[in-house]
């Protein structure tokens, strides 16, 4: 069943705060989705924080395996009972799982926080980037994902009187289309959320109240100018403190480069959000520490962006443990934690990351708890970085410290 909550500015934070046990369903998933969700929950457990419930469920390919289902009764019975979910990655064959966490809730923003952290390893220069801190707002429930699965021949369209017979000679016979849907309701609530969000950063002294709409009007020019005018209007109307840009996808994928320290807060439809925001990642050292939370509905889910990526299971360090870098997960957590009114734990357990990869300022004393990501390449080469469970352990005792 699709939920969805009223009002709109409640997205960013439960509407259960002042519940006694707030109930986490953790969802490992597949590929490296169990190990840093498992490395998450365990940190997270540790901190031994008042009314939180963290229980483990099953889904994906292995879920196949041992319930003959991606998605299990009782895995989904849970999640619909739960007050956040914390969720790893899926692969194709268990794509019915993402799909409820996101459709089959109502869970349209995709929130996608960009901060460099001193001691990651980047290929831009740190001067560049040491300022780097913003946030995506990404539109995750239409564009061109929103018609997954409706995509066909071009002869389907000349049925249904969309294109003519002399359109198709222009690409011949095999050529294939793909269906993009915007509405003016998903363009206003992720507008809303965008703004909510960046009224809030500047309100923290995070940001500096700048909205930024990108998208492609000057091709898409029906659907992105819409998406330009609508939310422009309801900033005008309803949030007059914040100043808004607007840019063209691809001059701002240029710009994300050229000006990396320029942004706050970026409102944009779902698949240009997937793309320019794994860009983004790149520039503050990788999906590694590219943590995201997923809202709309009285149920979010949070999740690191890199997906399953079974190749770095593969991958392991000196001791031959496995690598796979937790600290997307662990700040996917931390937006969970904020949304469930744990925010002093929150701002705590960020100030840990940031106090575990200053460590890479000096690797050579500081390796072993280092996620790979961090560490410079000659250490790579040689497998001196930490585990998925060194780093995880170091955070928590960062943590303990600040307490």
């Amino acid at each position: 069943m699709f939920k969805m909550t009223g009002n709109l500015k409640s997205v960013l934070s439960s509407p259960n705060i002042q519940k006694r046990e707030k109930n986490i369903i953790a969802l490992g998933g597949d590929g490296i989705g169990p190990l840093v969700v498992n490395a998450t929950c365990n940190l997270l457990e540790k901190l031994n924080l008042k009314g939180l419930r963290i229980q483990k469920m099953p889904c994906g390919e292995s879920a196949i395996q041992t319930h003959g289902n991606a998605f299990p009764d009782n895995t989904r019975d849970a999640v619909d009972k739960a007050d956040a979910i914390l969720f790893g990655a899926t692969e194709e064959s268990a794509i019915q799982v993402l799909a409820y966490l996101r459709w089959g809730l109502g869970n349209f923003a995709n929130i996608r926080p960009i901060k460099y952290f001193k001691g990651m390893d980047t290929a831009l220069k740190t001067d560049l980037v040491e300022n780097v801190n913003y946030a995506f707002v990404r539109e995750t429930t239409q564009g061109m994902y929103a018609a997954a699965g409706k995509e066909g021949k071009l002869r389907k369209l000349i049925r249904k009187g969309l294109i003519y017979e002399t359109d198709i000679q222009r690409w011949t016979k095999k050529a294939t289309y793909a269906l993009r849907i915007v509405s003016p309701q998903a363009t206003d609530r992720i507008g809303r959320v965008a703004c909510d969000l960046c009224e809030k950063r500047k309100n923290e002294g995070i940001g500096k109240g700048l909205l930024e709409i990108v998208c492609k009007p000057n091709v898409l020019r029906l659907q992105d100018n819409m998406f330009i005018n609508r939310i422009k209007k309801i900033a005008k109307e309803d949030y007059p403190i914040l100043k808004v840009e607007t840019y063209i996808v691809d001059d701002f994928a240029r710009r994300l480069i050229r000006y990396p320290d320029y942004h706050d807060t970026i409102v944009i439809p779902n698949m240009m959000g997937d793309i320019l925001s794994d860009e983004a990642a790149e520039i503050v050292g990788g999906l590694g520490v590219a943590g995201s939370g997923v809202y709309g509905s009285e149920i979010p889910y949070f999740e690191p962006t890199h997906g399953s990526a079974p190749a770095v299971l593969d991958r392991t360090n000196y001791a031959g443990e496995p690598v796979a870098n937790p600290i997307a997960t662990i700040i996917s957590a931390i937006l969970m934690l904020e949304y469930l009114g744990y925010v002093s734990e929150a701002k705590k357990l960020m100030k840990a990351i940031e106090n575990t990869l200053i460590g890479g300022l000096y690797p050579k004393s500081n390796w072993k708890f280092l996620p790979r990501d961090a560490v410079p390449t000659q250490y790579r080469k040689e497998g001196k970085f930490g585990s998925t469970e060194d780093v995880s352990n170091k955070i928590y005792e960062e943590y303990r410290k600040l307490s």
